[in-house]
């Protein structure tokens, strides 16, 4: 794998006015690792204890994370920590880069950056998780949880590179179908007539 495990902290957020109601296993994603490696359910909510409903990015979460079970994908902590942190984001309040590089990525030192994109390189190929960002104001990153939202990040990156390309499409067919067969018209469409041909 392209990332290195790390000595796994729970890295809740740090207790104080944000943290007030947060499930302590959690941090109210509903799924958590375990000491063994396994994403479970929140040992709250299988207890039928009180527990806020997870929201729209923390169900894609664990659906991805379903997913990296079934296909024997060992899930990464650092990515599970920074899915986890995203899944509080919104497209109009997204996860500004530096602050995830301070909080999560310290131990790397001059590698912060290239550690950082390596997870997000990771949640969106290998979990297919739709995490997308935005340079513009506002800045950072989260998890597209609507299929506009979604379509809004992937018009913003269609002059990314083929690989990257690759991984939106990849994403977009495990999470919203309907726009991936869209965006394979669409790259038909866009071929010159010759090129058609030869494909």
């Amino acid at each position: 794998m392209l990332i290195e495990l790390h000595k796994h902290v729970d890295s809740m957020p740090p207790q104080g006015d944000d943290y007030a109601g947060r499930c302590k296993f959690c941090g109210d994603l509903g799924v958590r690792i375990t000491s063994l490696g396994k994403v479970d359910v929140c040992p709250d909510i299988q207890l039928k204890r009180p527990h806020v409903e997870p929201n729209d990015a923390a169900k894609i979460i664990e659906r991805c994370c379903r997913s990296l079970m079934f296909r024997k994908v060992p899930v990464n902590p650092l990515s599970f920590d920074i899915a986890r942190a995203l899944s509080r984001q919104t497209t109009d309040d997204p996860a500004p880069r530096q602050t995830m590089l301070d909080k999560y990525f310290g131990w790397a030192s001059s590698q912060r950056l290239r550690k950082f994109h390596l997870v997000i390189e990771d949640l969106r190929d290998v979990w297919l998780l739709p995490v997308a960002s935005r340079k513009g104001t506002p800045h950072g990153y989260w998890i597209a949880t609507t299929e506009a939202d979604f379509k809004e990040w992937v018009d913003r990156s269609k002059s990314a590179p083929i690989k990257q390309l690759t991984t939106i499409h990849k994403v977009a067919r495990a999470n919203y179908p309907i726009l991936a067969e869209q965006l394979e018209l669409e790259f038909w469409k866009d071929l010159p007539p010759a090129e058609r041909l030869a494909a």
